[in-house]
């Protein structure tokens, strides 16, 4: 009978790297910080990067793209930016894959698209709250709403200056909607 032990086979830093790639798409940053943090030897760690590279397993700019064009239908420029950052991408890349995908006049759309969405959300929310609480006073449902959508944008990574801006448009055309009536 053969005695079974805990002994484990030790990974190659090529199995550890591939093992990571197969879960998610990881930058050459990420992957050499996963390695190095398992323990393995430098010279190890760059041969396997080299060989994913050849493989295409291993491509930054590739990910760049694929993750912009992601994040930019939810997110601001600035914060894919600071993203893309966090994951190691190198800046030039980054500016390169963001000026082929993303424009101001696509960034503007997109954050006075979903300031729309979030006004109506957020009106809905405040007559909930004024019909469940009778007997308190409430902020006006404008100041309430333009609040929190103005700081839902900006945790999205949105500038203060085009916050403001489509707060104001939005302003405007619920004001013209009043007096069409």
């Amino acid at each position: 009978m053969v005695r079974l032990t805990n002994y484990k086979l030790q990974k190659s830093a090529w199995d550890t790297a591939l093992d990571c790639l197969s879960r998610r798409a990881l930058t050459n940053h990420e992957l050499e910080t996963r390695l190095s943090d398992k323990g393995f030897e430098i010279e190890e760690i760059h041969k396997a990067m080299h060989k994913l590279e050849n493989y295409g397993y291993l491509n930054d700019q590739e990910l760049a793209l694929n993750y912009s064009k992601g994040r930019l239908k939810r997110y601001s420029r600035r914060r894919v930016i600071a993203d893309m950052q966090n994951r190691g991408i190198a800046p030039h890349l980054i500016e390169q894959v963001l000026g082929e995908v993303y424009s101001r006049d696509e960034e503007s759309q997109q954050c006075l698209s979903l300031a729309r969405k979030w006004w109506a959300q957020e009106e809905q929310h405040w007559e909930e709250k004024v019909s469940k609480e009778t007997n308190r006073k409430f902020v006006p449902v404008k100041l309430w709403v333009q609040q929190k959508v103005a700081r839902k944008l900006m945790q999205r990574g949105y500038s203060s200056d085009m916050v403001r801006d489509v707060i104001a448009e939005i302003q405007s055309l619920r004001n013209n909607e009043m007096t069409d009536f």
